[in-house]
């Protein structure tokens, strides 16, 4: 059926293994090649060079896996989010899997304007320190009013201020036989953004552990979020939903 205003399709997807390896924008190309091959009514802008109209969230640092990925795309015809998932699902590679679909309104806000907060977890791997010492630094860390990290970037080097962009942070409690493990809930997206492995450099240093240990830590997304008050609610659950034709 062909809709006069175009619907928008919000994609939920998972970034695991060998997928996880890939740049914001080779995974943004590999996911609209995917798009193309699943046969979705997908909707295109421009004349002489037409251009995938879709919104992502905020970029995933290269290495770290997600369970949470976010995509927009405009539908020129009704597809259910069933069929969605199914066509969708069907045409990408191992390592992106569809973890849900939902249909909005093409008044809806794109999800790449929305997002403010990421929820992350890091597993400390043996030799990074053990909990009761990153617990220590994590509370040092959380009592301070300035956590100043110099963030090198191709084209310029500035300061940040780390500690206003973390809203929670705090070791988890170890199962038997299990690594520790940090909870990071952080800025990501309209607010600014705080990187997982600039918090974990930090603590890192301040519980004393081997010297570059920290790169070796692994970080898994787990939520991405808006913040309404004291509320994270998922972008999933926002606005309107699209009723079946």
């Amino acid at each position: 059926m062909q809709l006069t205003d175009p619907l928008r399709l919000r994609v939920q997807l998972t970034k695991m293994g060998r997928i996880r390896y890939l740049s914001h924008t080779e995974f943004s190309r590999t996911l609209m090649l995917s798009a193309r091959r699943s046969g979705l009514p997908l909707q295109y802008t421009g004349k002489k060079r037409s251009r995938m109209k879709i919104s992502l969230s905020p970029p995933l640092p290269i290495g770290i896996t997600s369970e949470c990925e976010l995509v927009d795309f405009s539908l020129t015809s009704y597809v259910s989010s069933g069929e969605a998932e199914e066509m969708l699902g069907g045409s990408l590679p191992e390592g992106m899997k569809v973890v849900r679909c939902r249909l909005m309104g093409s008044g809806a806000k794109a999800v790449g304007k929305l997002i403010d907060t990421a929820a992350y977890v890091a597993l400390l791997p043996e030799g990074t320190g053990v909990e009761g010492e990153w617990a220590p630094a994590v509370e040092e860390f959380l009592g301070r009013d300035v956590v100043d990290f110099e963030r090198v970037q191709p084209r310029r080097t500035r300061v940040v201020n780390l500690r206003s962009g973390v809203h929670r942070l705090a070791v988890m409690k170890r199962e038997p036989e299990s690594p520790a493990r940090l909870r990071m809930v952080l800025d990501d997206g309209t607010k600014g953004t705080i990187k997982p492995r600039e918090v974990l450099q930090v603590l890192a240093g301040i519980a004393g552990a081997p010297p570059g240990a920290w790169e070796d830590i692994a970080v898994h997304r787990d939520g991405l979020f808006v913040r309404r008050g004291d509320r994270l609610v998922s972008p999933m659950e926002l606005g309107k939903r699209k009723p079946a034709v």
